[in-house]
């Protein structure tokens, strides 16, 4: 009996225990990753980044003033097509669209062609995103977004793929099994 009623005591000093250095977050080091608020690096190919829209709509409404910031990886096409989404300033629900082509229709984005044919899909100005898609500013950001891991992993960290979240440019949130939680610890990293 002693013993149940002292495991009922420490349930909630689990629950809500503070996140700990090395086991919830690491530090990085500074300058990698220069945005404040929460930082998605993501590819549209990754199912659990698709996943991941969900906790970071959770984090927008339970803080609304948090800034949410997302950097493309992997392949200079996908990472494009982000940037150019960005430049035209569609908005969320453009990225959403493009990861619902490609999670749920199957619709890759690897050429100009697909992005003229996503922009006719949904109605968006075929020119001006092919236009964008194809930019100078649009390509340096995208280069400099897939090169991102290699930077990270030549800085000491151990970067695991996508989803990863970074919080304020220097907190590097390690993935957790429960949602609830990564938003707890993500919450107290921006307050940090």
């Amino acid at each position: 009996m002693y013993k149940l009623i002292l495991l009922l005591f420490s349930i909630p000093l689990i629950i809500f225990s503070e996140p700990k250095e090395g086991q919830d977050y690491t530090i990085i080091p500074e300058g990698l990753i220069k945005l404040d608020g929460v930082t998605e690096i993501f590819w549209y190919g990754c199912p659990a980044c698709f996943a991941y829209e969900e906790i970071l709509e959770k984090i927008s409404t339970e803080r609304p003033d948090a800034q949410i910031n997302k950097i493309p990886l992997f392949t200079e096409p996908t990472a494009k097509t982000y940037y150019a989404i960005e430049l035209l300033q569609l908005g969320n629900a453009a990225h959403l669209r493009v990861f619902e082509d490609w999670q749920l229709k199957r619709r890759q984005f690897k050429t100009e062609n697909d992005i003229r044919s996503f922009a006719r899909r949904h109605d968006y100005d075929e020119e001006g995103l092919a236009k964008a898609f194809n930019s100078f500013s649009v390509q340096i950001k995208a280069r400099n977004a897939i090169n991102l891991p290699r930077r990270m992993i030549d800085s000491g960290i151990d970067f695991s793929g996508t989803p990863t979240t970074v919080v304020n440019g220097k907190y590097l949130v390690t993935r957790q099994r429960d949602n609830q939680k990564e938003i707890e610890i993500i919450l107290y990293l921006l307050d940090k």
